[in-house]
């Protein structure tokens, strides 16, 4: 006797399962606006966020004060404006006259060249070299001087090797507090980058804008299409069907993990072909390790989808627990160490933060499986807690 009725009742949830799940695609067919954002809505974030947000500083402007006029000079001058980091906008005849242009916002940078540079080059003495940097944007400012002691060293040693000296010139700035000081060093250093060696910062944000998306998209769309079951009152149909809370769940969840997979495997591509960046470990592995998280995403848009009763706040609130946290608090941006003590606390409840562990390891530097253990299991820990929280809202409400 107890043996049909679980046969019978596995059944009934076997084609309760598929009903959902047919239905649910059926819709997404149907609907071009959930077309839309499934489809069109990840590769605009990507291509939108991959070319406005970078943190690499290009074709500054900067003004010129050269009271040398000599060819040394002009061969400095040449270094900065070939480089591609750096704009001659304008030029001043003192350090006064180039603040001005600073204060009203045409430059960024000013490069004054004393009268003695080019006689102390040519002897081979200490030339001095002003520098005056627009500090109102103290990351870009701080750009700014790292490049620009990159490239004075630079030409600095190409000087020495065209004198024929074993060791080159230095280059520092005057003594008056107002300018950083740049000089060349007695010790030879090599340093080497490792994974990125290119060092543009697209090889860095491309895999945070991917876990951004990537938890969105999990977020927003199982959210979006329980309330639209509630908007329209259909979910009282299923109240008073035969459907089982599983298979009402998973038949919702399913779908949209589909196509989230699609999404993630979509960005992936976009981001090799428009930007260059190509994930230097196993594919295979990446595939596999965000399953957890695309669980995890769905799961809390299921679970924001049994508190709220309207489109607009379920597209809100997948927004706030989505987008937010990933650019503020995952360390996509700005590194977790430098955030205060009770910031730092609040990001370990964040999922992109380990997924960012996972997604940069296997993009950058080809991490194994063994590197990303530990971020794996908390996106797994994450993902049970929330789906075991939705389920149980979900079957008080079916």
């Amino acid at each position: 006797m107890t043996r049909p009725r679980t046969t019978s009742g596995a059944r009934l949830s076997a084609r309760s399962l598929a009903a959902v799940t047919n239905k649910e695609f059926i819709h997404i067919l149907r609907d071009p606006g959930t077309l839309v954002i499934s489809m069109i809505l990840p590769v605009f974030l990507l291509l939108l966020f991959g070319y406005a947000l970078s943190l690499d500083v290009r074709n500054v402007p900067f003004c010129l004060v050269d009271q040398s006029r000599t060819p040394s000079s002009r061969n400095l001058v040449e270094t900065f404006t070939s480089s591609g980091y750096f704009q001659l906008v304008g030029s001043a005849q003192s350090a006064t006259e180039a603040k001005g242009l600073i204060d009203r916002g045409r430059a960024r940078m000013a490069l004054v060249l004393l009268p003695d540079f080019g006689r102390d080059i040519a002897a081979g003495r200490q030339a001095q070299i002003g520098l005056l940097i627009d500090g109102s944007n103290s990351m870009t400012a701080s750009v700014i001087l790292a490049y620009t002691q990159v490239l004075m060293a630079r030409w600095n040693a190409a000087q020495g090797e065209i004198a024929g000296r074993g060791q080159s010139p230095a280059l520092a700035a005057p003594q008056s507090g107002t300018v950083p000081a740049i000089s060349a060093m007695s010790l030879s250093l090599r340093p080497r980058i490792l994974f990125s060696p290119t060092g543009r910062s697209t090889d860095f944000l491309v895999p945070g804008i991917l876990a951004m998306i990537t938890i969105f998209m999990t977020i927003l769309l199982p959210s979006m299409a329980v309330v639209r079951e509630k908007e329209r009152g259909t979910i009282e149909i299923l109240r008073a069907g035969p459907i089982r809370p599983a298979a009402f769940i998973f038949g919702k969840l399913l779908p949209y993990g589909l196509i989230c997979i699609f999404d993630l495997l979509l960005v992936i591509v976009v981001g090799a072909l428009a930007f260059g960046v190509k994930i230097q470990g196993s594919f295979l592995l990446l595939a596999g390790l965000s399953l957890p998280f695309l669980l995890a995403g769905l799961a809390m848009g299921l679970l924001i989808s049994t508190f709220v009763e309207s489109l607009q706040v379920a597209m809100y609130l997948a927004f706030m627990t989505s987008m937010l946290p990933t650019i503020l608090l995952s360390g996509f941006v700005f590194p977790i160490a430098a955030m205060p003590k009770f910031i730092q606390l609040i990001s370990y409840v964040v999922p992109a933060r380990y997924y960012l562990l996972v997604i940069r390891g296997i993009y950058l530097k080809a991490a194994g499986f063994g590197a990303l253990v530990e971020p794996v299991l908390i996106i797994i820990l994450f993902g049970t807690v929330l789906l075991t929280a939705a389920v149980v809202r979900l079957r008080r409400s079916l």
